[in-house]
């Protein structure tokens, strides 16, 4: 590769990040159906001539902005099981996932691009994979910070499922007169029913489990 094909490729790079940024704010903040391309390309700062010169289509930018939200969504994970647990208990673990993964502009863009795939087949079938590989990351990170008070993996997996499920739908709730103090009750009440349940796996001061 020269140089002047170096620069293009990085150029392109930061165009498509900025897209992609700007189409997480739209869905964030006027959802899926008023997230155009033409909406998305005046706030990136781009003709729409130029964002369909990266991504032709709101599928194809669709599809891309949820590749980024996956990954960023799995690091987060990933990153709070290597480093074993910065929490003291089940209580706060759970809060700080409430805080830094679920209640965040990125994961409500996330909510609205799954909510539109319910009924839009095409965008469906194009993230399905994605988002079934995301799904078992997520449960492997599970694994790497909690296990049942009970024993057994399936329990654990579970018990997070439910509570990730929980705190999205609070997500929406927002928007329909659920203040954000009420949703901050809730979140606590349900880590209240649910902490007893599970346990923080013991880890070394290098993020390994312990045997």
């Amino acid at each position: 590769m020269n140089g002047s094909q170096g620069l293009q490729q990085a150029k392109s790079a930061r165009a498509r990040d900025a897209i992609c940024d700007a189409t997480i704010e739209s869905l964030a903040i006027v959802g899926y159906a008023e997230t155009s391309l033409k909406a998305v390309a005046t706030a990136a700062g781009f003709s729409k001539g130029a964002l369909q010169h990266h991504f032709p289509s709101k599928e194809d930018l669709i599809a891309e902005t949820v590749d980024r939200l996956l990954h960023r969504t799995t690091v987060v994970a990933q990153k709070r099981a290597k480093r074993g647990n910065e929490a003291d208990s089940v209580e706060e673990a759970l809060m700080i996932a409430w805080r830094r993964f679920i209640n965040t502009r990125a994961y409500l863009a996330l909510m609205e691009i799954l909510i539109a795939a319910r009924t839009d087949e095409d965008l469906k079938r194009r993230i399905s994979n994605d988002l079934l590989r995301w799904g078992q990351r997520l449960d492997q990170s599970t694994l790497d910070v909690y296990e049942s008070v009970n024993g057994g993996t399936d329990e654990a997996v579970m018990l997070m499922n439910m509570t990730r499920s929980f705190m999205r739908g609070l997500l929406i709730q927002e928007r329909y007169g659920i203040t954000k103090e009420q949703t901050l009750r809730y979140v606590n009440k349900w880590i209240e029913l649910v902490a007893p349940l599970l346990r923080l796996k013991e880890t070394t001061d290098d993020g390994n489990e312990t045997k």
